[in-house]
C-alpha cells in the first residue's frame, strides 16, 4: 500500500502494448526511441518499486478513485520504445498522466480532448487484466529534482484481454487440482485482483465475484 498524500504530485499509469495497433489515434504519438534515449533513460531509473508485479489484475475502480483523491488528468502520449528483452524487437509505451489538483495545468489543446482520451483509458481499464507494478519516483521539473515531490509510476504490462473483438466475454474451462474440467461449459475470464486507491492508498486487493 502506498499513500496518495501532498508529496506526491504525478500518477502516472503506463501501458505496454506489443502491437500499435491497440493505441488509439487520439492518443498524440511521440518520434520513436533512439538507443541513445533507452540509455538515458535507463541511467536516470531510479524510482523505489513500491508494489511487486501482481498479475491478473483489474482496474475497473481505480480511475474514480484516484479522481476523488485530488488528481485529475493533464497529458497522455505513446512512444514506441526498444525492447531491451527481445533484440531489434519494439513496444508501445501509453502513458496517462495525472496532477494533484493543485498543480494540474493542462493545456488548452489537451483539455478539449480530454474526456474523450478519458474514455479510452477506461477502455484499457474496463477490457482487460494486466500485470502491475507500482514505483515511487523522485518529482523533476526543467530537468531539476523537486525537494519533498514524488511521482507515482503505475507500470501495466501482460495485457490479458477479457473481450474478444466481437465484444463478447473471453472464457475458458475452470479445472480441479489434477488440471481436469469441471462444469458443463467454459465461463468468462476473472481477474484475481483489483488495483485500488479508496480513501487516497494505492493497493492490490483480491477480487471476489460476491
Amino acid at each position: 500500500m502506498v499513500a496518495l498524500n501532498s508529496a506526491v504530485r504525478l500518477v502516472c499509469l503506463q501501458f505496454s502494448f506489443s502491437s500499435g495497433k491497440l493505441v488509439p489515434d487520439i492518443i498524440k504519438g511521440l518520434p520513436r526511441e533512439t538507443l541513445e534515449e533507452r540509455v538515458k533513460r535507463k541511467k536516470r531509473n531510479s524510482g523505489r518499486l513500491v508494489i511487486e508485479p501482481v498479475a491478473k489484475v483489474h482496474l475497473i475502480q481505480f480511475l474514480s478513485e484516484l479522481e476523488e483523491a485530488g488528481y485529475q488528468l493533464v497529458d497522455a502520449f505513446c512512444k514506441e520504445r526498444i525492447d531491451g528483452k527481445r533484440r531489434g524487437q519494439t513496444y508501445n509505451m501509453v502513458r496517462f498522466v495525472f496532477a494533484r489538483n493543485e498543480f494540474a495545468t493542462p493545456s488548452e489543446a489537451f483539455r478539449e480532448r480530454r474526456a474523450a482520451i478519458r474514455q479510452e483509458l477506461v477502455t484499457f481499464c474496463q477490457s482487460a487484466m494486466w500485470r502491475v507494478r507500482v514505483f515511487d519516483n523522485p518529482m523533476y521539473l526543467d530537468g531539476e529534482e523537486v525537494p519533498d515531490q514524488r511521482a507515482y509510476s503505475i507500470n501495466l504490462e501482460a495485457r490479458m484481454p477479457l473481450l474478444r473483438a466481437d465484444g463478447e466475454p473471453v472464457k475458458e474451462w475452470q479445472k480441479d487440482a489434477q488440471g481436469h474440467k469441471v462444469g458443463l461449459e467454459p465461463l468468462p475470464i476473472q481477474p484475481d485482483y483489483l488495483l485500488r486507491a479508496p480513501h487516497a492508498v494505492i493497493q492490490v486487493e483480491e477480487f471476489s465475484a460476491v
